[in-house]
C-alpha cells in the first residue's frame, strides 16, 4: 500500500505532493535524477511478475492472493529473487526524460529545486492501494 502526503522543501520552501510506495497492482517508482513519478502496472512487466511471486512465501496482498495463490501453484517458471525482480521493473520503467532511471527505492524531489531534504506537513495524508 502507498501513502500519499503533502511536503515542504526545507531548502526553498515549496510545498508539494509525495507519493511513496505502490499499491496491489503496481510499482510506484521515482527517477533518480529529478523525481519524477512513474507508476508501472504488474501486467506490463510480463512473466517476471509470475516469477517473483512463485518465489514469494506467501501473498503478495491480501487484495492478491487467491491470485497469487494460483500463480504459485501453478505457474510453470522458475522463481526469481527479489533482487532479479527489481531490476527488472527497473528495466521495465526505463529512463525518464532528463535521462535518469526510474528506481524503485528513489526517493521523491522537490519539483523546484530538486532536494530530497523535505518534511511531511501533516497537512494532508491519504493511503492508497
Amino acid at each position: 500500500m502507498g501513502y500519499e502526503y503533502k511536503a515542504k522543501c526545507k531548502k526553498c520552501g515549496k510545498k508539494f505532493i509525495v507519493r511513496e510506495g505502490g499499491g496491489f497492482f503496481f510499482h510506484l517508482l521515482h527517477c533518480e535524477k529529478c523525481g519524477k513519478e512513474k507508476s508501472l502496472m504488474f501486467n506490463k512487466i510480463g512473466d517476471a511478475h509470475f516469477q517473483y511471486l512463485k518465489g514469494l512465501n506467501q501473498p503478495y496482498s491480501i487484495a492478491t492472493s487467491s491470485s497469487d495463490k494460483l500463480i504459485q501453484e501453478t505457474y510453470p517458471g522458475e522463481a526469481i529473487s527479489i533482487e532479479s525482480y527489481d531490476d527488472i521493473v527497473e528495466k521495465v520503467a526505463g529512463l525518464c526524460k532528463c535521462g535518469g532511471q526510474f528506481r524503485l527505492d528513489a526517493p521523491a524531489r522537490c519539483p523546484k529545486c530538486k532536494s530530497t531534504d523535505y518534511e511531511n506537513t501533516y497537512e494532508h495524508g491519504l493511503c492508497y492501494d
